[in-house]
């Protein structure tokens, strides 16, 4: 029996066989196009050896070519300049993405180093910040509402620390990076001079002083300081004339205004009201009439922001809750919950806590001259007040509620002078503090120099927006 034949038919070789075959048909292609670059090139160079003729004022293809490869060829070191620029550019933003900037100010019990540690600079870079700027900065002292800001690389070390210790003085410390760096400190300064200003009352003291002197703030500072003596919104008379010695701040340009030194406002319905500024050894500070009695009053017209008067002070009244009739030896202010409530005056804090005759959360404060004031209905307490405690005018002490015998939100205020309870509405509310006696001639010394200032023009100056009328 004859032996089969056996065919096998490979796939592999078919591949390889098509394969070769588009390789060689890639050679083939390539040649053909190296030929025809070579024929191109060769026709290009031979082109111009048979010009064709042209109008006299045209340019030949050849030449247009050449002018224009020229052109190209002028701008190539503009553009890399303009690319090198670019590139400039942009590490330059990079290096400034990878500068951190934070700020901060110093708050009461704060420190500076709580402070960069929340923001998340190290330990160790801050005392080394702290070591290289202690002969600019004590950063063992610095005064609450200091602001502060500085920038750090990705590495966390402070490249420059800025420091303003208040809002005239700023200093710029560039931060050396190693120990054979000098530190680099440069501040910003201010200038101060003492000008005059007097003007006229036409409408307002707000838009006399605007005429005046361009400055919403110096109206707003003249009718603090006169708040106990004049009501500018009710008693201020078209006519009435105001003279002030005034700090005029400089850096390089106008900056700002400063504090008033010394002010006079003399009406036809009001009489003529001085103010002197001094501060004495102490460092008490304060505006004081020529008789060196303070401008202040010793206690606040009312103890917080209120809406009106619900229940005045009264002898004989009926309770709205007990039904009955009794007196009502306070005042009700009626506010919203949660409204602040202030002390009126300087003072030491007798009583914080529940009252089990009706007043509910209530504050009680001893006064100097035997002054007694009791703030009743509060929602909550000022965060840590507490019995002995000092208390400054106009700090806030509690808040408006209605705890204890109450219809709604309002606080209730009394005052006792003496152990008597008064009526707080008519009380004659006595002057602050005066100067002290044994301050009195450097006290009369600051006010002759000022008065003298005021009246008389000698080098101030006098032309920045008076009204001479």
């Amino acid at each position: 029996m004859p032996k089969k034949k056996y065919y096998y038919h490979s796939y592999y070789h078919t591949y390889s066989y098509k394969k070769r075959r588009a390789k060689k048909i890639k050679i083939i292609i390539s040649g053909l196009f190296i030929l025809l670059l070579a024929v191109g090139t060769i026709c290009f160079k031979i082109l111009p050896l048979f010009p064709i003729k042209q109008a006299d004022e045209s340019l030949s293809v050849s030449e247009e070519i050449l002018k224009s490869a020229a052109e190209e060829g002028e701008k190539v070191p503009e553009i890399v300049e303009e690319e090198i620029s670019l590139q400039e550019e942009i590490q330059e933003e990079e290096k400034e993405e990878e500068i951190a900037t934070i700020s901060g100010n110093i708050q009461a019990g704060d420190t500076i180093y709580e402070s960069l540690i929340r923001e998340g600079i190290s330990a160790a870079e801050i005392l080394s910040l702290q070591e290289k700027v202690k002969s600019v900065v004590d950063f063992s002292y610095l005064p609450i509402g200091s602001e502060y800001s500085l920038k750090y690389n990705p590495e966390g070390k402070v490249t420059e620390f800025i420091y303003k210790p208040n809002p005239i003085d700023i200093y710029c410390i560039d931060v050396p990076t190693s120990e054979l760096e000098d530190l680099k400190v440069n501040k910003e300064e201010v200038c101060t001079e003492v000008v005059r200003l007097e003007g006229k009352i036409k409408y307002s003291l707000y838009e006399s002083m605007l005429e005046c002197a361009d400055s919403p703030q110096l109206a707003l500072q003249l009718a603090e300081i006169f708040a106990w003596q004049i009501d500018f919104l009710t008693e201020c008379r078209e006519g009435d004339t105001f003279k002030i010695l005034v700090e005029k701040q400089y850096k390089g340009d106008f900056y700002r205004w400063g504090k008033i030194l010394a002010a006079e406002y003399e009406g036809e319905l009001l009489s003529k009201h001085t103010a002197i500024l001094f501060e004495d050894p102490a460092g008490h500070i304060d505006y004081y009439t020529e008789e060196g009695k303070s401008l202040k009053k010793a206690f606040l017209r009312a103890p917080l922001n209120y809406k009106y008067i619900s229940s005045y002070f009264s002898k004989n009244r009926l309770h709205p809750i007990l039904r009955i009739w009794r007196p009502h030896l306070a005042i009700d202010y009626a506010a919203p919950t949660g409204t602040p409530v202030s002390t009126i005056g300087d003072g030491t804090v007798i009583y914080v806590g529940w009252d089990n005759n009706g007043y509910g959360n209530y504050i009680k404060i001893r006064h100097p001259n035997n002054y007694v004031t009791v703030y009743g209905h509060l929602s909550r307490f000022a965060k840590g007040l507490k019995n002995g405690q000092k208390v400054k005018q106009g700090e806030v002490i509690g808040y408006v509620g209605s705890t204890g015998l109450s219809t709604g939100p309002h606080l209730d205020f009394s005052i006792s002078k003496n152990g008597e309870k008064v009526d707080f509405l008519k009380l004659k509310l006595p002057a602050a503090f005066s100067v002290d006696p044994q301050y009195s001639a450097q006290f009369n010394e600051v006010k002759n120099k000022l008065l003298n200032d005021l009246k008389n023009s000698r080098e101030l100056d006098l032309n920045i927006g008076l009204d001479n009328q």
